[in-house]
């Protein structure tokens, strides 16, 4: 029922400190698997990471055009990380089927029998 993979993601991230442009990266690689797989997916488990492009972009802002200057970062982050994919297999799984009498009034009444007990 469960099936385990090996598999390559590569997301990006972008942000105002190096740390959240990692974190921002970091919180693609479940979205990016389950566009992937359309089975039910149990368990995401990175194994490595691997930095393929790190940049800090500075530039200076002002008030006004001329105003305050103050310099201001943004980080972005490309990494490609490995990760163990547990599916699982619903297709494998073996339901079993039960009717309930047909009729709302029937369904409350044995609701009520089975509360009173």
């Amino acid at each position: 029922m469960e099936k385990t993979i090996q598999h390559k993601v590569k997301v990006e991230g972008k942000g105002k400190s190096k740390e959240h442009a990692i974190n921002t990266a970091l919180g693609q690689i479940q979205k990016k698997v389950m566009d992937e797989y359309k089975a039910m997916i149990i368990r995401i488990e990175p194994l490595s990471i691997n930095v393929i492009e790190a940049i800090e972009h500075t530039y200076t802002e002002r008030f006004l055009l001329f105003f305050f200057p103050r310099k201001r970062h943004v980080y972005r982050v490309v990494i490609d990380v490995d990760v163990n994919i547990t599916l699982l297999k619903v297709e494998d799984i073996d339901f079993k089927t039960t009717e309930s009498p047909s009729g709302i009034v029937k369904n409350i009444i044995r609701n009520e029998q089975m509360a009173n007990k």
